[in-house]
């Protein structure tokens, strides 16, 4: 993904640490940093939303989980490496708990950084290797239109799991069987960081029709035991869009995502497997959240050997939407454990 290096001493980006009591009772205020970045994006509004705390050096877990959900959305911590060879590394917190990874919360930490001048992008591209629960994983950063920068993230190698029976899959969906496009290959369990159903859809009117709400949703994830399920089809409107996503999951209150960079990289690994397209390396750009009202797109190249899709990442862009603190007395951060 490049041949610039940036490895050197891990520092904290610019800007204010967390600060904290200087001795045990003392009732300081704790200013905790935070941007607000629009992943999948080159400018306000658009894309998806995540929380990125720039220094989390001293935040716990549990402090973590109550900033993701008081802001109500994914967000990104920022941390000195731990494994030898990495460069930075990141926590993902959701408001119902701690992830392994998430690709679009990635884009969203690196394209903070970058906002910071942390990390530099050039031409060439600037290689980083970043450490998550989900492994280390290569990130390269290069300069887009208009000095923004261009991400790619390489996601967890891609896991192909148990096919799933379409007549299944249907019944869940709440639609005709018969509009769900298998060729060869019934839907199937996918994984790049986080495991899902991947499900085919041949009718673009079908696609667009699936209700977020369908009980039978919740019901199949919790009986394959998988995550999330994406839907994805090649009838896509817009000519410039190879792939159309829609990724659903079981969160209360939250069924569909307006976009996933692993949902994503997970139906461009099974459609390029389900192709059955030669060794080399395959683009495609997936357009994610119409169905939700908010259109957002992102590129994902696939690498296949001989036995299929071996390595797959993801390039977009993201933009800071807003930057604040939070202000909080230690006392009440201690108190607030679940």
């Amino acid at each position: 993904m490049g041949n610039h290096s940036s490895r050197g001493a891990w520092r904290p980006p610019s800007g204010p640490a967390v600060a904290a009591a200087a001795t045990a009772g003392e009732d300081v205020m704790a200013i905790i940093p935070f941007h607000i970045v629009d992943a999948f994006a080159d400018q306000a509004f658009a894309g998806i939303p995540a929380a990125i705390i720039p220094n989390a050096s001293n935040l716990d877990p549990e402090r973590m989980f109550r900033i993701a959900e008081e802001l109500a959305m994914e967000a990104g911590f920022v941390l000195p490496p731990t494994r030898p060879g990495a460069d930075v590394r990141l926590r993902f917190q959701t408001p119902n708990g701690e992830v392994r990874f998430s690709g679009h919360v990635a884009v969203a930490a690196f394209a903070s950084m970058c906002d910071r001048g942390f990390y530099r992008p050039t031409p060439g591209g600037v290689a980083v290797t970043l450490e998550t629960a989900a492994g280390l994983l290569p990130v390269l950063l290069r300069c887009g239109d208009e000095g923004a920068a261009r991400i790619t993230v390489g996601l967890p190698a891609p896991r192909f799991g148990e096919p799933v029976p379409a007549s299944e899959v249907a019944a869940a969906l709440e639609v005709p069987p018969e509009f769900l496009w298998a060729g060869s290959r019934e839907p199937q369990r996918v994984g790049c960081g986080f495991d899902q159903i991947v499900v085919p859809v041949a009718d673009r009117g079908i696609f667009r029709g699936v209700d977020r709400r369908a009980p039978g949703i919740a019901r199949l994830l919790d009986r394959r035991g998988a995550g999330g399920l994406t839907l994805v089809c090649t009838a896509t409107r817009d000519a410039e869009v190879d792939l159309e996503c829609r990724c659903f999951h079981t969160h209360p209150g939250h069924a569909e995502d307006i976009g996933s960079g692993t949902g994503a990289g997970a139906a461009a690994a099974y459609m390029v497997a389900a192709a059955g397209t030669d060794a080399g390396r395959t683009t495609l750009v997936c357009g994610q959240g119409r169905a939700v009202g908010r259109p957002n797109r992102v590129e994902v190249t696939v690498t296949a050997g001989p036995s299929g899709p071996e390595a797959v990442e993801i390039t977009a862009s993201g933009a800071v939407v807003m930057r604040g603190s939070f202000q909080v007395r230690p006392a009440v951060l201690a108190a607030s454990g679940r």
